[in-house]
């Protein structure tokens, strides 16, 4: 479920992104939708990352 959220996060990040450069001003991206990306890319990051230090802590106690 962790693996399925941060995919969901990240690839929002990139469709808030992209959004962002393409609406008008054109190239230019506000700063809330920069936050918007930020934080999504941050819970992506901390899903996994959590995700991949509890399986490595599992294969120490083994």
């Amino acid at each position: 479920m962790k693996k399925k959220i941060s995919l969901l996060s990240f690839c929002s990040a990139v469709a808030f992104a992209a959004a962002g450069l393409y609406l008008p001003p054109m190239g230019v991206i506000d700063s809330t939708v920069l936050m918007l990306v930020a934080q999504l890319l941050v819970l992506c990051a901390t899903l996994l990352g959590v995700d991949s230090y509890f399986d490595k802590l599992k294969e120490l106690m083994k």
